[in-house]
Order: C-alpha cells, then structure tokens, then sequence
C-alpha cells in the first residue's frame, strides 16, 4: 500500500531505489490466457484477484463496457484507434486482441513497473507508454475513437476537469470516452451487498468521519490525496460538471464491480 500523502507524485518510476536497472532481452515463461497473451506476475495484479481466473475477470468487464458501447450508435472501423488509460499490466486490453486487427490499440500508466511489462510481453499486438498524473498525453488532437478508463478517475481528485479536457482534446468528433466511478450506486452496494462486508474500501470510508456524515449530501468526496485517493461523486454533480464538452449517453450501475459505468460523446 502506497503512502496516501502522494499529491504531489508525477509517476513511479521502475526500481526507483536502484541507480542502474536492466531490461532483459529475452521473456521469460509464463501462462498466458485464453488469448493467448502472457499473465503478469502477481506483484503486477493492483489487488485484482488472488488467481489467474480473478485476475481475468477483465474480460467480463470489457465485454460489459463493449456492450454499453454498441447500445450507444458506436461500431468499430478499420483504421480506428483505442486508448486504455490506466492500463496497469493490461488485465483489460488483452481482452482487445480481436480488435487489434484494424484497430491501433495504446495503454498509457503513471507505474514504469507496469509498462515496462506490458511493453515486454504484449506488444505486440498492442503499444504502451509511461506518462504522469500531469493532465497530458503524448498524442495528437482528435486522435483516438475511444477512450476508456476503468477505475482511474476514482483516484484522481483535484485535476479531474484537467484531464476530462484532456481525453477531449484526444477524441474524434463523436468519439466516446467510458470512465467507471464510483457514486450514490457503488456506496449502496458496498454498504448492503454481503460479498463487499469485509471489503477494505468499505472499513475505509466507514473511518472516514467527512464520508460519514456527509455520504447523503455531496456533491464530491475525496478521501487520500493523489494517485491513492478515493474519489465519489454524486451523478447529478458529475454529470452537470462536464456537459459542456461531453454529452452523457448513459449511465450504468454496477458496470464494473459496484462501480458505474458512465459512457460519455465528445460534442
């Protein structure tokens, strides 16, 4: 568990208690999924899962937010490009590999650990890039077709509208950006579903007295700082927030684990 005083944390660097590090050449051996794609190492996991089979539960969330995508008008072309912002070590666009056919398919984290790996063992069929908690991508305007950001924006707090520029600026006219928060839904699922009872985010909101006493009325909460805050939002707060650059297409309980899915146009 990362320090929660990290507001000012730009990226984490790989090995950054070493001076000199090497990359090897050669990948090592490991399983790789139904893709036929490399797994990570547990260490690279983010707490997603203590198997394989739960660590691959990625695919029943990019199957959910594809779904959410095709139900909105949107249908994938040749030549489009996809951004998975907050890629981690690519327990999401893996899941992709179909669409790398006729799509350029990038993953960009704020971890060099991460994407070192990713860039080891998955490109291709895939690109990845190190970049920072500094509202910037190193890609032109209008870019990418779709942008998705599956448990990113509940760890960014005082640059949120930064960065939701900042996915503007990446997207085609009538691209779509899908980012999962978590708001008045997941609260409610946490706090009455019996398979989060033990779940640690629930034993920390609930020692957070600015969420207790206000997680009826509130327009924004963030509990931590930085890259380790927890951030919710309240839907009707979020949604006002950014309607003059994105149009709201839908908004989905439960899309991602007890997070809402919120599939949003660029106008």
């Amino acid at each position: 568990m990362r320090d929660m005083n990290e507001s000012k944390t730009l990226y984490f660097p790989y090995k950054p208690e070493v001076i000199d590090y090497l990359i090897p050449k050669k990948r090592a051996e490991s399983e790789v999924c139904e893709q036929g794609l490399p797994i990570p190492p547990q260490e690279l996991w983010l707490g997603y899962g203590k198997t394989n089979q739960e660590y691959l539960w990625g695919k029943l969330q990019i199957e959910k937010m594809l779904d959410i995508i095709k139900a909105s008008g949107f249908s994938f072309k040749k030549g489009d490009r996809i951004l998975d912002f907050g890629c981690g070590a690519g327990r999401m666009i893996r899941w992709l590999k179909p669409l790398s056919e006729m799509c350029e398919i990038w993953g960009t984290d704020i971890s060099s650990e991460h994407i070192y790996w990713a860039n080891q063992y998955l490109k291709p069929p895939f690109n990845f890039a190190t970049t920072t908690t500094v509202p910037h991508l190193p890609f032109e305007d209008r870019y990418f077709s779709l942008v998705y950001a599956g448990s990113v924006f509940t760890h960014i707090d005082d640059l949120a509208d930064a960065w939701l520029l900042e996915m503007r600026r990446i997207i085609v006219p009538d691209g779509r950006l899908y980012i999962t928060l978590h708001d008045h839904s997941s609260i409610n699922q946490l706090e009455t579903l019996e398979v989060y009872k033990d779940m640690w985010l629930r034993k920390f909101m609930n020692n957070s007295k600015v969420f207790s006493e206000n997680k009826e009325n509130f327009g924004m909460i963030v509990n931590g700082r930085g890259p380790a805050s927890q951030v919710f939002y309240d839907k009707e707060y979020f949604t006002k927030s950014v309607k003059t650059i994105f149009e709201v297409l839908s908004v989905n309980d439960g899309a991602y684990g007890f997070q809402t899915g919120y599939l949003l146009r660029r106008k």
